[in-house]
């Protein structure tokens, strides 16, 4: 509690003194009432006049030559769900949670509303070339570090960054939770497409081309204070795209990334990796799909992606592998085991009903947000399945149970505003018998596999309600 009451008043003195900063300078004449020219080797000891204006309804603060700009990304996500199981789930118990003061093992939905997002966020532009960007999120009542690095820019279309920040793999997990058309990402990329981490990457791109690659560490984690948990992974990460065609009426994307990571230490010699999803839905806080694999001396992702908008239509789709270089220990011998073998898949389409559909934007190599320019608003129809199978039999003497599942979704999204989202959300939720949340949930003192051998399977009804700012 005190780390999170520390965090956030150091973000507010830090706004509130630029807010004052500003305003001083404001108040200042250089003595002949011209504000002197500025060129890049400005060292920052002169006072500059600066404006608030808000520009996509967000506030920014910045100089009339565009060499310096401070401005806020907030966000916040409602959700409210409701589970159904297909079957009943009486005799289903569970891990004991800790952090309820009583919990009688009894399996249950989490029906009811969450904070799914509470962001708080600072970007900075620099000196023209530098930027930066400061990102907390505060749902769930805990505090966690997003985005956190400094860049620079050479020119338009080359770049450098290090920090903390998201590995360039997948374009759904690159593009903002604000953009995509349902809930959550799917499963597939949750579980195998990394995520944000410390590093440091460059990007560069051209009119029919887009590359990013870094090399990278591990996330930011308390574990990280622990002593004797042993050194961090390292990974090398790079996402190639082509926008084969791009214009204002049709957009035709390919794509494709890899990553090459060696495991963190988390305090044993063999390095352990944890492959985990939720069920595209966060309100109830249970992961069913979730792999463990130990002994693993290295593994390898690969992606392919595809994309394709014409008109008011939008329709893309990756399909993601994963494979696991490991070893049986045996009276300490190291015994190669075959490889272990993961992959998902989602195939995703939009039709904008009303309104206009997204964009593309080569500098990203990714589609950005809706953009309302009439009265009403947009409203969107989107349908997406995607699918993952944690489960892996290539050498029995070390199977891989992490469970399989499909998942079916449609969501009505309507944008009064280009920053406000209330979206309605059907989900169906398919899992075979080894979605059990990594042997937690159980029945009659039996693995979940062996009581019901056709899985829980459950429907999601969920609204959300989400802005901006």
């Amino acid at each position: 509690m005190y780390r999170q009451g520390t965090i956030l008043a150091a973000a507010a003195a830090f706004f509130l003194l630029c807010q004052g900063n500003i305003q001083d300078v404001q108040g200042k004449d250089s003595g002949n009432g011209d504000e002197r020219k500025v060129d890049w080797q400005y060292d920052g000891s002169r006072p500059l006049k600066a404006k608030a204006y808000f520009k996509d309804g967000k506030l920014n603060v910045g100089t009339s030559d565009g060499k310096f700009r401070l401005w806020l990304d907030n966000r916040i996500y409602t959700d409210a769900s409701f589970y159904i199981p297909t079957e009943s789930v009486d005799g289903l118990t569970s891990k004991l949670n800790k952090d309820l003061e009583e919990d009688d093992g009894v399996f249950r939905f989490s029906n009811g509303v969450s904070v799914r997002r509470a962001r708080f966020a600072i970007k900075a532009e620099l000196f023209e070339k530098w930027f930066a960007e400061f990102d907390l999120d505060f749902a769930y009542n805990e505090v966690e570090i997003k985005d956190m690095y400094l860049g620079y820019k050479f020119n338009d279309h080359l770049s450098v960054q290090a920090g903390h920040f998201k590995e360039p793999m997948s374009m759904e997990r690159v593009t903002s939770s604000r953009y995509i058309t349902a809930n959550e990402r799917p499963m597939a990329v949750e579980a195998l497409a990394g995520g944000r981490r410390l590093g440091a990457a460059v990007t560069w791109w051209g009119r029919y081309w887009w590359f990013s690659g870094g090399v990278f560490g591990q996330q930011v984690d308390i574990i990280q204070k622990e002593r004797n948990r042993g050194s961090d992974g390292y990974g090398f990460t790079g996402r190639l795209a082509v926008p084969v065609i791009c214009n204002d009426n049709i957009t035709l994307h390919i794509g494709g990334y890899a990553s090459w990571r060696k495991p963190d230490s988390t305090g044993e010699e063999n390095r352990t990796v944890l492959f985990r999803t939720f069920p595209e839905s966060r309100t109830d806080r249970r992961r069913f799909l979730q792999a463990e694999v130990g002994n693993v001396d290295h593994y390898a992702t690969y992606g392919a992606e595809f994309a394709f908008r014409w008109s008011k239509l939008l329709a893309y789709g990756e399909y993601l592998f994963t494979d696991l270089n490991r070893y049986l220990e045996n009276g300490g011998v190291r015994e190669p085991l075959a490889n272990a073998e993961f992959a998902g898949w989602y195939a995703n389409v939009s039709w904008m009903i009303l309104g206009r559909q997204r964009e593309y934007s080569r500098e990203d190599a990714e589609f950005g947000g809706v953009k309302v320019d009439r009265r009403g608003g947009n409203l969107e129809l989107a349908a997406r399945v995607s699918h993952l199978n944690l489960n892996d039999f290539h050498d029995m003497r070390s199977p891989v149970t992490g469970g399989s599942a499909y998942s079916y979704s449609v969501n009505l999204n309507w944008y009064p505003v280009s920053n406000i989202l209330v979206g309605l959300n059907y989900l169906f939720m398919d899992n075979d018998k080894y979605a059990d949340s990594k042997g937690q949930i159980t029945a009659d003192g039996q693995p979940l596999s062996a009581a019901r051998p056709e899985g829980i399977d459950f429907h999601v009804l969920q609204l959300r309600l989400m802005v901006s700012f």
